[in-house]
């Protein structure tokens, strides 16, 4: 049997046949050629009408050059090799019943040969299909009306995505995906509908849409089956695929806008959410909130009754986290982006995948979680000083023991210790800093300092008096070098 393409529009074989008017009958194909599609009729007498013809369309003749056998295998074969739809004869002008020899090259190469009561001209024919293309048309701008109706209605319903392409998917047949340009910083939401059915595959063509900034383009990807491909206006990609009829390049154009509308709406409320969830990891880690605060956030997490890690990211990375961490409960602050897992596993896997500095806090359980929070912070400020992922371990030196105090309990160090010598210095040009600074890194060699600063050891000797002096706190003594090594580093977290 001849495979035909299925033109954009047509009319099968059957339903031209029973417009009564027409007076058509089919004589050879009655069993098979019936849902074969036809686009147009042409009228011709010629036996090879191939530069004429582009396919589907119903090839009509009174029969003039069908005087022997020669001829009507011709056409025929014509017909056949451009995949029309068919030979349809007109009787009584030439020929009061059709040619034997045109029957035998029809039913010998499957082509439909249907027969046109005297009197009918051929153009009634396009008269007919002009009208159903008229009615499809009016019919396909208000179904198309009624989805777009339908997704911006779920649209307002903040329904998912997945949920909007299902929609689309199912109006307009075929199965449709939307891919976002860039992957590697966001999650591809995409679905898949059957695929709608329909008959062959239409040519290679690119069609740009000119009313919008998308661009579609068509292409076969297997027999029988049609890829169409809209790149959005913000570089995403919704394609189709399906058997012909494809949908119309706008109605996808418009489908993918909303789809950039849903997703980024969908991706403001996301951060919403985060920011909330960050306000109330803030307010339990200073205590003023009890971490029950926490319950509904992780229970939504699928969370509660099991064994937590909190760890501590940059600002700014939660979108990236939320795609390497599903299943997750992630917290957006100003400074810090916080994520509660189970598994340290899992967050040194996702920061090395990243390249990201991250910290960690021990295990805890949700009665705990301030305590996980306050580690993760102190932990990222590790990382942040070592360049590396830091986990609980590291917090085990009197640098760790350090970054996990607030802020405000180490400012009376500054205060008593630090800011006496950084006025003495500016007022007097001294370098008490320096030297004291010096000293502790050289855990308390008065040699090593006084080589270091290129000094006598009298002259360190003196300074350290000085200092003492000043502060009533003796470098010399180890108890008070730990405190002014304690004021040091609570002086350069706040310059930091």
């Amino acid at each position: 049997m001849n495979s035909i393409p299925t033109p954009v529009f047509g009319l099968e074989l059957s339903k031209l046949v029973d417009v009564a008017e027409l007076g058509l009958r089919i004589v050879v194909g009655a069993e098979w050629a019936p849902s074969w599609v036809v686009s147009w009729a042409h009228a011709t007498e010629m036996t090879d009408p191939r530069p004429h013809l582009r396919g589907s369309e119903l090839v009509c003749t009174v029969g003039s050059a069908l005087l022997d056998a020669a001829s009507c295998a011709r056409l025929v074969e014509a017909v056949h090799a451009t995949g029309s739809a068919g030979i349809c004869l007109g009787i009584g002008e030439v020929h009061t019943q059709i040619p034997r020899a045109l029957v035998k090259e029809c039913r010998r190469l499957s082509v439909p040969l249907i027969e046109m009561a005297h009197g009918v001209p051929f153009l009634a024919i396009n008269d007919v299909l002009a009208d159903a293309r008229v009615r499809e048309q009016t019919g396909s701008s208000q179904r198309n009306t009624e989805l777009v109706s339908r997704l911006l209605a779920a649209l307002r319903e903040n329904a998912p995505l997945e949920d909007i392409v299902k929609v689309s998917a199912e109006a307009v047949g075929g199965a449709l995906t939307f891919e976002i340009a860039n992957p590697a910083t966001e999650a591809t939401p995409a679905a898949d509908a059957p695929a709608a059915a329909a008959t062959s595959a239409a040519a290679t063509s690119a069609l740009p849409s000119e009313e919008s900034d998308s661009a579609a383009a068509i292409s076969v990807t297997a027999p029988s089956l049609t890829t169409v491909s809209i790149t959005t206006m913000e570089g995403n990609l919704l394609r189709w695929q399906g058997q012909a009829p494809e949908p119309d390049a706008d109605l996808l154009s418009t489908i993918g806008r909303i789809l950039e509308i849903a997703r980024q709406e969908k991706a403001d409320h996301d951060n919403q959410s985060r920011q909330r969830v960050g306000q109330l990891f803030a307010l339990v880690s200073d205590g003023l909130a009890d971490s029950a605060a926490l319950m509904p956030e992780l229970q939504q997490a699928g969370l509660i009754g099991k064994e937590l890690t909190v760890s501590a990211w940059p600002a700014e990375t939660a979108p990236l986290l939320a795609l390497h961490l599903p299943g997750t409960l992630i917290a957006d602050t100003p400074d810090v982006t916080f994520v509660v897992t189970t598994s340290a596993e899992a967050v040194v896997d996702a920061a090395r995948d990243l390249g990201l500095v991250c910290g960690h806090g021990s295990p805890v359980d949700v009665a705990h979680i301030s305590r996980g929070i306050g580690e993760a912070r102190a932990t990222l400020r590790l990382a942040r000083r070592y360049g590396k992922v830091a986990g609980p371990e590291s917090l085990t030196s009197l640098t760790g023991l350090l970054e996990q105090q607030p802020a405000m309990r180490l400012i009376p160090f500054i205060d008593q210790l630090i800011r006496p010598l950084l006025e003495h210095d500016l007022l007097r040009g001294s370098q008490l800093m320096d030297t004291l600074r010096t000293f502790i890194e050289a855990q308390g060699s008065l040699q090593a300092t006084a080589e270091s600063q290129y000094l006598h050891v009298n002259t360190v000797r003196y300074r350290l008096q000085k200092i003492t002096a000043l502060i009533g706190r003796n470098p010399l003594e180890d108890g008070d070098r730990t405190s002014l090594a304690i004021a040091l580093w609570a002086y350069d977290r706040t310059a930091r």
